[in-house]
């Protein structure tokens, strides 16, 4: 039986530090782009310091209007001029992280600091961040202003939902809802249920991120789940073609034809190296190696033997060290080179 189809979602890179930047947003380009790009998390007065790697950070190819800024900070004031300092580059507009629940993020008082801070603190920089988002309107368009949040520290639907309202209420066009409590890890299933009676009851686009690892699990948690959009992380890194896959398969899903589209093979070897060569062209040398690493912790995963693979990449530092790893693996284990998706 043919369930009655639904309106086709939006996808997201999800924000993630170290992975988020422009050599991972190549890569993915490739196979197929998601309807938005978040960058990696911002720190506002780093920004503004102008420090030795922050132009790195601001990057915005390969598609820069797809791009949004995600700002992270404790002051409204550093908020604010980093907002002003990325519009300027474009893209769809800026996100504020109130979700991020490192412990040194939340000993500044940015991330998730900002939903446990009084509501009229929270509420004031939500304006002030408007006003400059507003300012950069042009031609009837408007940047947009959008939160990515927690559930913060208790599931309760009424807090949650009274929190999304202030912020609605401050300024805000679009939230991101990661449905994890501040201290829960990922071991712990995302509540996609929050998600759900949080976009019923806002009037703004809710997006829900956590948890969706394959092309099956974003098409079953938007039935089950309605909201506008899905946000996508760690699969993303695993597997860069998986936006291309949620589009090919929803165009058939969402109007009601179930049927998965055509496999192709894809080359791990060889998109491992393309990586590796938008790696060395994006980013300062300093950062190649951490960068390659993380990468590679969730690649891997590609792989039957990926725990082998992983920890011989660890320990090397360098380019030709991590491809001579790669292909003497395939060399071993050629069946393992393309991968059916």
């Amino acid at each position: 039986m043919i369930e009655k189809s639904v309106p086709e979602p939006k996808t997201a890179l999800a924000p993630m530090a170290t992975l988020s930047h422009e050599a991972l947003r190549l890569l993915i380009h490739r196979f197929g782009d998601p309807n938005e790009y978040y960058t990696e998390m911002i720190h506002a007065p780093s920004l503004l310091a102008g420090g030795k790697f922050e132009e790195y950070y601001i990057r915005t190819g390969p598609c820069p209007e797809k791009i949004v800024w995600q700002l992270t900070g404790s002051e409204p004031d550093s908020l604010c001029r980093a907002a002003e300092k990325v519009l300027a580059l474009g893209g769809i507009g800026v996100d504020l992280n109130m979700g991020c629940s490192a412990p040194a993020i939340v000993r500044t008082g940015a991330g998730i600091s900002w939903m446990l801070k009084p509501a009229g603190e929270t509420s004031g920089m939500v304006h002030a961040v408007r006003k400059v988002v507003d300012s950069f309107a042009k031609d009837g368009r408007r940047p947009r202003l959008s939160v990515k949040l927690r559930l913060g520290e208790e599931a309760s639907c009424e807090k949650l939902a009274g929190f999304c309202s202030m912020l609605v209420d401050s300024g805000v066009d679009s939230i991101t809802l990661h449905p994890r409590l501040k201290k829960e890890k990922y071991s712990r299933p995302a509540r996609w249920d929050f998600v759900a009676a949080l976009a019923s009851s806002l009037p703004v686009p809710v997006f829900g991120n956590g948890d969706i690892f394959s092309v099956e699990d974003a098409v079953s948690v938007f039935r089950k789940f309605p909201c506008a959009g899905i946000m996508i992380g760690r699969a993303a890194v695993r597997k860069p073609w998986i936006f291309r896959d949620i589009r090919e398969y929803a165009g058939r899903e969402f109007s009601g034809v179930p049927s998965l589209p055509e496999k192709k093979a894809v080359d791990l070897l060889e998109t491992a190296g393309f990586f590796l060569d938008c790696l060395v062209e994006t980013q300062p040398p300093e950062f190649f190696i951490t960068r390659a690493h993380r990468f590679f912790s969730f690649y891997c995963d590609n792989f039957y033997f990926a725990h082998y693979v992983k920890t011989k990449i660890l320990n090397s530092s360098s380019y030709d060290g991590i491809m001579e790893i790669l292909s003497g693996y395939f060399d071993e284990n050629p069946s393992d080179r393309f991968k059916i998706c």
